[in-house]
């Protein structure tokens, strides 16, 4: 009765948490409430096809999460792996919502387990870097789906269509905004509907995890073209993967490394850009086009001024001063064949009481560099250093018995371990080898079976 009367005390927090204290809330959990109308959305629009994705993608982030777990308990990861990333569960839900619904499922787990990869392991050792990974990873989904002919359907009937921006540019066609703010159209699986990306964006604003200088100047870009050219401005500000990537990729303010008055500026240039490329037909991957093209821009600006500072600093330095040690040419010849006297021993006796008093007391702790508490930034400013050293990244030894969990959740893996462990025979490592090439045939075969019902 004592556990039900603590769930239900519980159950009645979550309400406060959630809107009362939501500073409380780690980025992970903010964004994870915030993609949930994404995700409902999708599966009441595409039905079986954006349920099948999103599991997938699912399933690829806990086999991120796992892998990582098992690369620190196996090599022991340095300490920039992952921090300030974006969880891998999360970071598969925040791309899955970009998928068409004709995206074949290797297509969807690779693009999950390249985003983790590069937001996890390449992205924490960047410095001055305001580039999103996952434009990045979107840049390389739209190659994908243009080269496979991989396009939008119909959620109505299933058909092949395409997305409202390409029906306006080639047939001036242009859709109620309404339906557009509803979601029923072509387009990604969790972002045709305008209505829940803004209600997750609201959710993040709300928790102070956005920036609404980014938002709300990407807005006024797009409407100042818009108008220039004469076109339909409802129908413009209401396209469903546009304002996910300005709100909930290019307006992370761990991202986000220039101040507020700059982040308007930033967004009235990507938005002004989008709109441009829309005149020219790109459609909604004019969004993440103008986006990269921004962001890569203003990383260069950055990384040129991180450099012009530095080089200022080392000039302002004073040049340090070289000391050499002069002797005197004069001797003292009788100090010269003196006898060297052996040095005086104090006796055990003469120990002061109160140094004695002090040693038997406990050691103190060493003070490790991470613990500094003096600068906040001393932990970040660490482990880029530690991230510009050359070396491997752990030289533990591997134990035998991760070896068959680490074939079972990432193969590659489990195969380079499998090689690399000198406690094992040839014929063992042989053995495992072919229930890993098992491994591979039997994915492939349940890939192929789910994609070819």
């Amino acid at each position: 009765m004592l556990d039900v009367r603590q769930l239900w005390r519980g159950l009645h927090g979550v309400p406060q948490l959630l809107l009362v204290q939501p500073d409380q809330l780690g980025y992970d959990l903010a964004y994870a409430l915030a993609l949930l109308p994404l995700v409902v959305a999708g599966i009441v629009f595409f039905l079986q096809d954006s349920i099948l994705l999103f599991a997938l993608s699912f399933l690829a982030g806990i086999v991120c999460l796992l892998a990582i777990q098992l690369a620190r308990l196996t090599f022991g990861l340095p300490a920039w792996i992952g921090f300030k990333a974006t969880h891998p569960l999360v970071a598969s839900m925040l791309v899955a919502c970009f998928f068409s619904p004709r995206t074949p499922a290797w297509v969807a787990a690779s693009m999950v387990i390249l985003f983790v990869v590069i937001d996890t392991v390449l992205w924490p050792q960047l410095q001055r870097v305001m580039l999103h990974p996952a434009l990045i990873v979107f840049g390389i989904l739209f190659i994908i789906q243009r080269e496979l002919g991989i396009g939008f359907v119909n959620p109505f009937d299933g058909r092949h269509l395409d997305d409202p921006l390409v029906l306006w540019y080639k047939l001036q066609i242009v859709i109620d905004p309404v339906k557009l703010y509803v979601g029923n159209v072509p387009g990604p699986i969790g972002v045709t509907s305008a209505g829940a990306v803004l209600i997750g964006m609201i959710y993040l604003w709300y928790t102070r995890r956005i920036s609404l200088g980014v938002i709300a100047g990407f807005l006024c870009g797009v409407a100042a073209v818009a108008l220039a050219i004469r076109a339909d401005l409802g129908f413009q500000l209401a396209s469903g993967p546009s304002l996910f990537l300005a709100g909930y990729v290019a307006a992370d303010r761990r991202r986000v490394l220039l101040s507020e008055r700059f982040t308007f500026a930033f967004g009235v240039a990507a938005g002004g850009l989008t709109m441009i490329l829309r005149w020219y037909g790109q459609g909604q991957q004019a969004a993440w086009q103008s986006l990269l093209l921004v962001s890569a821009v203003v990383t260069l600006i950055l990384r040129v001024q991180a450099m012009l500072r530095q080089r200022a600093r080392t000039q302002s330095r004073p040049a340090p001063v070289r000391t050499l040690t002069v002797e005197s040419g004069v001797s003292d010849p009788h100090r010269l064949w003196a006898p060297v006297r052996p040095p005086v021993r104090q006796p055990v006796v003469a120990a002061s009481p109160m140094a004695t008093a002090y040693s038997r007391g406990p050691i103190s702790r060493p003070v490790r560099s991470f613990e500094t508490q003096s600068d906040s930034n001393d932990l970040v400013r660490q482990m880029r250093n530690a991230a510009t050293r050359s070396g491997p990244l752990g030289g533990a030894s591997v134990n035998p018995f991760l070896l068959v969990p680490a074939l079972l959740i990432l193969n590659p893996l489990g195969l380079w371990l499998t090689w690399r462990s000198a406690s094992l025979s040839r014929t063992t490592k042989l053995l495992l080898s072919a229930v890993s090439l098992l491994w591979y045939l039997t994915a492939a075969g349940l890939a192929f079976a789910l994609t070819h019902r």
